[in-house]
């Protein structure tokens, strides 16, 4: 279950929502208490799940840019080999098969809705995956059900969006508990659930305001790592204990082979869950936890942390420690007093081998997808820069981002001209803000504004900007200079694109346009050369 707080179940203690086909899988299950992603984003939180690898070693950092190498086998692909039938159903377009996580599957079912969000519905993933599951009832089933509520946008359905009208992200957690109990349910009438090892388990958790984060992907505090993990073996073996010793989903893929007797790769260095229950963890594991989102994407510095039975740390440009039994919420910040917890930690994450990676260029359409489901990418950043700002002083520039980005989608442009002009006056590197701000101006009728807005957006954009990003500013700038007839400042920054290296294809056959409408037959040919030696089309008489 997607974007799931552990702390908002009541298997673990919250009285807000009722789950009770969870709660009942939670009584046949072994519950661990302290269980944490690895990375607080959806798709690579996904590959270490399947792969039992490490951000840093299965090379997948964030949820643009980036995806799994066949290279690296996923748990569907173990347990193939050993002659079980591997089905899957997404419910989200941040989990689609190309993002190679579907490697090892018979079956990856990522077919989404015709709607702005790109998520499907999580009792419609369930129905699909039940339908499929009936195909090949006859073989071993390694089935894997991804359900995205309650990630936002909060939308639940009724009679959930009513009976939690006042937290409608516990609303969306009820209305997943609901696919929890279809898909149980079913296992149960197949006559499968007895003798089926289940874990359930979220990716990560949500900031819900908490240290100032709405959401997910920036910061490293427990509310966006801390998860549920329920283990249910054959038989119920174990049900009803509770595991305080530290866990993360870097260890689902040794569960799963261990219990299957399946030998467990030398290259996996997580634990298996049942070995941690009957034995408990070592007394120094830490839990590795990474988020590269804040540099990729908003110029910020990147966090990793370290967390063990008591102590968390979090490595930033001011790094962070709490004392996890006496301060759960980390409220309390020990770092400045550098105590012996905060040296030992930070000691062992610098000796870490943890390398930096670039994403590849993602299109335009890929990443409003992404802004539809909150993952805001404004003006990403890779050129390398020191130091950059802590993402601690920056939160709030990532709130009014998405306010601007909700209103601008919503189509309320006069209200967003005013929180993006205050955004670029304090974030002057936030190009989609820029963007946004002068669609928004032309939209309300002023397109001289536009145009001036634009300009000085792309003259403020840092060095290392994503090229994406550039070549929509410039596509803009040239469609507005058509719309006034300017043909000759729109072949300017057509031209101006292309020597940057920026020019989509539309772009370059519109500036090979203007220059054969002007008699430059010769120049227009070589841009249309550039395309790929497509004949140059003829002038219109």
């Amino acid at each position: 279950m997607d974007t799931l707080r552990a702390d908002h179940l009541p298997a673990y203690g919250y009285r807000g929502v009722r789950t009770p086909a969870i709660d009942a899988l939670a009584a046949d299950s072994i519950l661990f208490v302290n269980a944490y992603s690895n990375v607080p984003l959806t798709l690579p939180s996904h590959a270490v799940l399947l792969t039992g690898l490490l951000p840093y070693e299965n090379g997948v950092r964030d949820n643009a840019g980036f995806r799994l190498s066949p290279a690296h086998p996923t748990l569907a692909g173990f347990l193939r080999s050993h002659s079980s039938a591997a089905g899957a159903a997404v419910s989200s377009f941040v989990l689609r098969g190309d993002r190679g996580l579907a490697a090892g599957f018979d079956s990856w079912d990522d077919s989404m809705p015709a709607n702005p969000t790109r998520e499907r519905a999580g009792v419609d993933s369930a129905t699909v995956l039940q339908r499929w599951a009936v195909l090949v009832k006859d073989r071993p089933l390694f089935l894997f059900l991804h359900l995205y509520e309650p990630h936002s946008p909060y939308s639940p359905p009724e009679p959930f969006r009513s009976r939690y009208a006042s937290s409608p992200y516990d609303g969306e957690i009820a209305a997943a508990d609901a696919a929890v109990g279809s898909f149980v349910g079913f296992l149960k009438r197949a006559g499968l659930y007895d003798r089926a090892v289940l874990i359930f388990v979220s990716d990560h958790g949500e900031g819900l305001g908490d240290h100032g984060e709405e959401e997910h992907g920036v910061f490293l505090y427990r509310e966006a790592l801390r998860v549920p993990i329920l283990l249910k073996k054959p038989g119920s073996r174990g049900a009803g204990r509770r595991i305080s010793a530290p866990v993360s989903l870097l260890d689902v893929v040794p569960t799963v082979l261990s219990l299957l007797s399946i030998p467990v790769p030398a290259s996996l260095h997580g634990l298996s869950l049942t070995s941690v229950a009957e034995a408990g963890a070592p007394a120094n594991r830490r839990i590795y936890s990474e988020s590269l989102y804040p540099r990729l994407n908003l110029g910020w510095s990147d966090l990793a942390s370290l967390t063990e039975a008591r102590y968390h740390y979090i490595r930033a440009p001011r790094p962070e420690l709490y004392d996890l039994a006496a301060d759960p919420g980390e409220r309390n910040d020990l770092a400045p007093g550098s105590p012996a917890p905060l040296r030992g930690m930070k000691a062992a994450l610098e000796a870490m081998r943890r390398p930096f990676a670039l994403p590849e260029a993602s299109s335009p359409e890929e990443l409003k997808k992404l802004a539809a489901l909150g993952y805001v990418h404004p003006s990403p950043n890779t050129a390398p820069e020191t130091p950059l700002p802590d993402p601690k002083d920056k939160i709030e520039s990532l709130a009014a981002l998405r306010q601007l980005d909700r209103l601008y989608r919503a189509g309320r442009y006069g209200e967003a001209v005013l929180v993006a002009r205050t955004l670029v006056a304090r974030e002057p590197p936030f190009l989609s803000a820029w963007i946004m701000l002068s669609d928004s101006l032309a939209r309300t009728g002023r397109p001289a504004d536009a145009i001036a807005t634009l300009r000085q957006g792309i003259a403020r954009a840092p060095e290392g900007i994503s090229k994406d990003q550039l070549s929509e500013a410039y596509g803009n700038l040239s469609l507005l200079f058509k719309e006034r007839h300017d043909l000759a400042r729109q072949e300017q920054a057509l031209r101006e694109a292309f020597e940057r290296g920026v020019a989509s294809e539309p772009m370059i056959r519109d500036l090979a346009g203007l220059l054969r409408e002007s008699d430059r037959s010769a120049e227009a040919a070589a841009l249309f050369r550039s395309l790929g030696d497509r004949p140059m089309p003829r002038k219109p008489r």
